[in-house]
């Protein structure tokens, strides 16, 4: 009877390493996936690209217009700080306005670029609110509460996607694969506010164990709203500026779908899919390859690179000031 206990406990714990074998498998193998189809649905696309034409079109652009795409870049990168205000005072997080926006900047300036499905954000979050006294207590259910909430704006604006509101219907009908994954996303909506009502969330994350309050769960939804708002606007906006009096609806809903398709592939910033999504969109809307292509560098130019640099330069900043009051103590 004992020997059957220890085979049945042995063949258990071989069915789990098993299953979480079969999980990193699929968390490699299904962006792989999204990466190559995305990529064999737009080769027509990258053949007709010139880099020498891009940067042709890049050198044309006035020195005002540069200063606008940039500044609506910084701007939406700063709404996102939005998420670390909701987390301040949804759990009392002891920190000034001012000290919550420089962590805000840092932490998803690097998670913007870097990513790593979100482990950039988090470890800098828990570095930098760490330092300034936060303890894990309060911390840990802070950014567990965060990572899900990031995702419900997009899914939100999906929904504009199957309703028409966002038209993006080109994309639909050459690319029928895109369709499940809008409809994937926008489902995440209604789940997402399951969750956050439920008793077992409540449990989890509040201390006083009563549910979410919806005026929690409505300011979750609008900071995550804010930020692919934002980021679509700026979109538009650097579309505007190198191709001339480009129609927001199409366009914004075009950035959509390319940000469902980044999200699915899990590559830092989306890269690869977002831009081949992008590019396809932009071209079927009438636009040459070469001019689509220097609305992406530009606009990973504004919306990650140049708010990078600056988070980088906070981040030593920060880490140097930190040191110096270190060395102090010992001293």
């Amino acid at each position: 009877m004992q020997s059957e206990r220890l085979t049945l406990k042995r063949f258990r714990m071989v069915k789990l390493m098993l299953s979480i074998y079969r999980m990193r498998a699929f968390k490699v193998l299904f962006p792989l996936c999204i990466i190559a189809l995305v990529y064999l649905q737009g080769q027509h696309e990258l053949k007709r690209v010139h880099l020498g034409r891009t940067l042709y079109e890049l050198k044309l652009v006035p020195a005002p217009l540069i200063m606008q795409m940039m500044g609506m870049g910084l701007l939406a990168v700063a709404v996102m700080s939005a998420y670390d205000y909701l987390i301040r005072a949804q759990f009392r997080i002891k920190i000034g306005l001012w000290r919550t926006f420089h962590y805000a900047w840092i932490a998803n300036t690097f998670n913007n670029l870097i990513g790593f499905a979100g482990v950039a954000g988090v470890g800098l979050r828990t570095l930098l609110y760490r330092k300034s006294g936060v303890p894990l207590s309060v911390l840990t259910p802070a950014i567990v509460f965060l990572s899900p909430l990031m995702v419900s704006g997009l899914s939100l604006l999906a929904w504009g996607n199957l309703i028409g509101l966002l038209p993006a219907g080109m994309l639909f009908k050459e690319h029928y694969w895109l369709g499940f994954a809008v409809w994937g996303m926008a489902l995440y909506l209604p789940l997402f506010v399951l969750v956050q009502r439920s008793s077992l969330f409540a449990k989890w994350m509040n201390k006083d164990r009563q549910r979410t309050p919806w005026v929690t769960v409505a300011a979750s939804l609008g900071a995550s709203l804010l930020e692919w708002a934002f980021a679509g606007v700026t979109f538009w906006t650097i579309g505007n500026c190198l191709l001339g009096g480009v129609p927001f609806l199409p366009i914004f809903g075009i950035f959509i779908v390319a940000a469902i398709a980044g999200m699915l592939s899990m590559a830092p910033g989306g890269i690869g899919a977002f831009d081949l999504i992008a590019l396809l969109g932009l071209t079927q809307m009438g636009y040459e390859p070469d001019q689509a292509v220097a609305v992406l560098v530009i606009y990973r130019m504004f919306y990650y690179i140049v708010p990078w640099l600056i988070g980088l330069v906070l981040a030593a900043l920060e880490i140097g000031l930190q040191g110096r009051k270190f060395f102090r103590r010992r001293d």
